[in-house]
């Protein structure tokens, strides 16, 4: 696999549960890409035009809030089902286009995709949004094929009441593997938290959260410098133990009154297992939002890590996520003004 050496680049690795033909000729469909490929859950894709041979050009536009951004490219390679090659660029933004190479290796009834895009010198500090952006590319790929962890775990966190946030999951099983991801500290520490979780009921929880384990060349937002590095430590107990299907801890607050609860519960689903995450007693709409962005963001790493997938970084895509969840929040009370 090659790519420009004087050039950085992001890289995103996913199995895709669908041949590889029919995941290579999404990309050349211009009706089926536009559900996915540069589209945003905010936006409306006004145009979608492909012309899918060596030298031909691609145009996607979303209109964001009244404002058209037009994504568009030339083809450079088309091997199908193995190898597509092509520039991309925002031009209402830079005039630089770089190149981006999709890889697509047969795994019989499925398929591994390996996207890189080349990024240009000027744009490295970018380098986090463009592989979380490319992240939720390959996603929305699979979820329009139909693929049941994509549709599934792309649902946002629901809100039930004003003191409730749940989230459901679609992992790959055994239901002891993903166990084993909630109780074991070095495998939690690579999708949430290092520390330790007493295997009983009325057991102690130690949990120690430093995010720089998880994306090590992220700056955080200022409010997060404490939390990236060089970390934060949250004492609770185990409130419901039922190995390996129940998890229940106790979640701290700013003050003792202010204590919440998160609730994991795993059931299996043939070869997978959907995760049930629900966080209660939760104290008002910030803090709703902020358990929002945060478990929608660390599911998706669990899910990662157990598929063998690239996750986003980790504060690039948590950005996109609290704007989602305040955004959604807003609507919710205008809704009910």
């Amino acid at each position: 696999m090659k790519q420009d050496p004087t050039y950085p680049f992001v890289r995103v690795v996913r199995r895709i549960s669908f041949p590889a033909e029919r995941v290579f000729d999404a990309w050349l469909d211009p009706h089926l890409a536009s559900q996915w490929l540069f589209s945003t859950p905010s936006g409306t894709m006004v145009r979608a035009e492909v012309d899918a041979r060596v030298g031909g050009k691609f145009t996607f536009t979303d209109r964001r809030d009244g404002e058209d951004v037009e994504h568009a490219g030339e083809y450079l390679e088309i091997d199908r089902p193995r190898r597509l090659v092509f520039t991309f660029g925002v031009p209402k933004y830079s005039k630089e286009f770089t190149k981006v190479t999709v890889e697509i290796v047969p795994q019989g009834d499925s398929c591994e995709l390996t996207l890189t895009q080349d990024v240009h010198p000027d744009w490295v500090h970018f380098a986090p949004r463009s592989q979380d952006g490319w992240t939720v590319i390959v996603e929305g790929l699979a979820a329009s094929l139909g693929e049941r962890y994509a549709v599934v775990n792309r649902q946002p966190v629901q809100h039930i009441g004003s003191d409730v946030a749940r989230v459901v999951r679609l992992l790959p099983g055994p239901v002891e593997r993903v166990w084993s991801y909630l109780m074991e500290g070095d495998k939690r520490k690579t999708w949430f938290t290092d520390g330790t979780i007493e295997p009983r009921l009325g057991g102690r929880v130690n949990l120690h959260f430093r995010h720089a384990n998880l994306s090590p060349d992220e700056t955080p937002p200022d409010k997060y410098r404490a939390v990236h590095d060089p970390g934060v430590t949250m004492a609770g107990e185990v409130v419901a133990y039922d190995p390996p299907r129940k998890l229940g801890i106790t979640w701290e607050g700013e003050k003792p009154e202010e204590t919440s609860e998160v609730i994991f519960e795993l059931e299996p689903q043939g070869d997978d297992v959907q995760l049930t995450l629900t966080h209660r007693k939760l104290n008002s709409d910030a803090e709703r939002t902020d358990v929002s962005s945060g478990w929608h963001l660390h599911t998706a790493m669990l899910f990662a890590r157990l598929s063998g997938s690239t996750p986003s970084p980790l504060w690039a895509a948590h950005n996109r996520l609290e704007a989602f969840y305040q955004r959604k929040l807003k609507e919710t009370v205008a809704a009910a003004s």
